[in-house]
């Protein structure tokens, strides 16, 4: 009985043995792993969150009214006047001054007057050789009637006279039928030179086309005006509708479309958000040794804010917006841990990682789909398959299943200077 009892203290004794050597080595072996983890530089985190991610084009353009119409002078000489742009009467020589950019006007206002005197004579020497034509015609007609006379008394007497003479009598009316017509023609054609001289007068008064207003203005009082000069005045229909012309280069015009969404600002108004869209893209290139731009017009929405022609527009062309998405550091796509990292890797027994298995997992790694890593509270980190969408260089969208908001996401490690490792407590070296 007593060796019995004996028999089974052993092998409990032997049991009880065993199990503390597992134990011993468990716990070693989790040991080992926390310290190699523990040795492995810091995780460097950010909370993954949703946000708006916005992509565009920047470019320069100047603000400009939608239709701008260029006043000239069709005829030439001095610029003696100018009007105020609503009087539909001729100005007075030096009555008014020039008229100031901002001013309202109407259709058919005076704004300037040229010189009259030279078209007034040319006016005065047509009407004076159209009467001299008509008086020719006139003359000419009694020569008419004279040969005609002269023509049927020859027939009367035909069998009388020679034939000789009742030729040349033929003749002389056929002539005086030309000549009459001669004539006439002149008189029309002086009928006409009064109506150019009218005309060239009448253009001597300098009037606005259209109802609008006076954007700028390009001639002074004595200053010699004419077809060739550049225009007058610049007026515009509406200063409420206006657009920017803007120029983007050929690497982005590919990106740019009829109605794409057109944020801008103006150094006027830098707090207002102004808005409007691509109204189209002009085909004429602007080429500059090589670089090639292509100017787009853009039309600007309806705002409380007054734009002036030719102000500078720092404008934004939208070519990616996405809103509520999720947004990671576009760096935490490139980290990979080491196997040691990963929450799948290895067992805790403190089995270390030969050259195959680590060969398998680059080879692994090459060839899985994107991923991110979340870092977990032991220094190990666990990996979402995410789908890639748009980034802007600094962030990236994602797609993936459990995303959760504030979830630490990898995107590198920070590492301690050999100064940090020696004197953890030192922060400040005087």
């Amino acid at each position: 009985m007593k060796r019995k009892v004996n028999g089974r203290s052993r092998k409990f004794a032997k049991g009880l043995s065993v199990l503390v050597v597992a134990s011993s080595l468990l716990l070693g072996g989790s040991w080992h792993v926390r310290q190699r983890l523990a040795e492995l530089p810091k995780l460097r985190t950010v909370p993954i969150k949703r946000g708006d991610l916005r992509m565009f084009i920047a470019a320069t353009g100047t603000v400009e009214p939608n239709a701008v119409v260029e006043v000239g002078a069709l005829v030439s000489g001095k610029v003696v006047a100018f009007g105020d742009g609503n009087q539909q009467t001729d100005v007075t020589v030096g009555e008014q001054s020039p008229i100031p950019v901002g001013t309202r006007v109407t259709q058919g206002g005076v704004l300037a007057q040229i010189d009259r005197q030279l078209y007034e004579i040319e006016l005065q020497q047509a009407r004076v050789a159209h009467r001299l034509a008509e008086a020719e015609a006139a003359r000419l007609q009694t020569r008419l009637e004279q040969a005609r006379r002269e023509l049927e008394r020859a027939e009367r007497l035909r069998s009388t006279n020679s034939e000789s003479q009742y030729d040349q009598i033929a003749t002389g009316f056929a002539v005086a039928q030309a000549d009459f017509k001669m004539a006439l023609a002149r008189t029309e054609q002086t009928a006409s030179q009064i109506q150019y001289a009218e005309i060239n007068l009448a253009r001597t008064t300098i009037r606005s086309p259209i109802d609008g207003v006076v954007i700028d203005h390009r001639v002074n009082l004595g200053q010699h005006a004419g077809p060739a000069s550049p225009g007058m005045f610049l007026i515009t229909a509406d200063l409420k509708q206006m657009r920017i012309r803007t120029s983007v280069s050929e690497t982005d015009i590919g990106k740019v479309y009829p109605g794409q969404p057109v944020r801008f600002t103006v150094d006027g108004y830098r707090d207002a958000k102004l808005t409007g869209s691509v109204e189209k893209v002009l085909m004429n290139a602007r080429v500059q040794g090589n670089f090639v731009t292509y100017d787009v017009l853009v039309q600007i929405d309806p705002s409380e804010t007054t734009l002036l022609p030719h102000m500078t527009a720092d404008v934004q062309l939208e070519t990616v917006n996405r809103s509520n998405a999720w947004l990671v550091p576009s760096e935490s796509l490139n980290w990979q841990p080491n196997l040691e990292r990963q929450a799948n890797a290895g067992r805790e027994n403190g089995q270390t990682f030969d050259a195959a298995m680590v060969e398998k997992s680059v080879i692994e790694k090459s060839n899985a789909p994107p991923c991110i890593y979340v870092a977990a509270d032991d220094g190990r980190v666990r990996a979402i398959p995410v789908r890639v969408g748009v980034d802007d260089g600094t962030k990236t969208e994602i797609f993936a299943e459990g995303l959760q908001e504030s979830m630490p996401i990898v995107v590198g490690t920070i590492r301690e200077t050999t100064l940090a490792r020696i004197i953890p407590s030192v922060k400040t070296l005087r």
